[in-house]
């Protein structure tokens, strides 16, 4: 695999998803754990998804000027994704009127022991990002940059995680 150049061709890769192709970030997230020894299989996924960057180049966002701002923030996780450690990924996309702002996927920084653990690990990254975001325009506000109402709403596909974080008793164990 030394002949190929597979850590080249993933930093660049890397580098795009980060700023402006959201649609790839899980896929490099995954190929570049496999960057010490990448083996003939990874070299083939990695070449697909070049591909698909190439194929994909020409879309495009609409961004329009609005005096209503509408953020809407998705988050998800992977409970125990990964079989050797049995780290669950999170990952969320914050959109500001139907474009993509912010996006991530990460390895959660401890070892949840359930579904809605994993879910609500991940919830609270979305929440973060999402609070700092409004922040933002309410100090663009305060400095006269701009005038506009933003309404946010924060999504997870968990039911138990949504009611684990509505609740007002606090849960841990003792």
């Amino acid at each position: 695999m030394s002949k190929f150049p597979y850590r080249n061709l993933l930093g660049c890769l890397s580098f795009i998803s980060g700023r402006t192709r959201p649609d790839i970030c899980y896929a490099v997230n995954i190929l570049s754990q496999f960057q010490s020894n990448p083996g003939l299989v990874h070299w083939n996924i990695l070449l697909k998804l070049l591909g698909y960057v190439a194929q994909t180049k020409n879309y495009k966002l609409k961004l329009s000027e609005a005096n209503n701002l509408n953020i809407n923030c998705y988050s998800d996780a992977v409970f125990a994704a990964n079989r050797d450690d049995r780290i669950s990924i999170g990952g969320l996309i914050l959109f500001i009127d139907n474009s993509p702002i912010i996006w991530k996927t990460f390895k959660q920084k401890c070892v949840s022991l359930s579904t809605v653990e994993s879910e609500y690990v991940s919830l609270c990254e979305s929440a973060k990002e999402l609070v700092w975001i409004i922040r933002i325009f309410k100090e663009f506000e305060n400095l006269n940059v701009i005038k506009t109402n933003v309404t946010s709403s924060l999504f997870c596909d968990n039911q138990a995680a949504i009611d684990f974080s509505k609740s007002p008793v606090e849960n841990s164990r003792t």
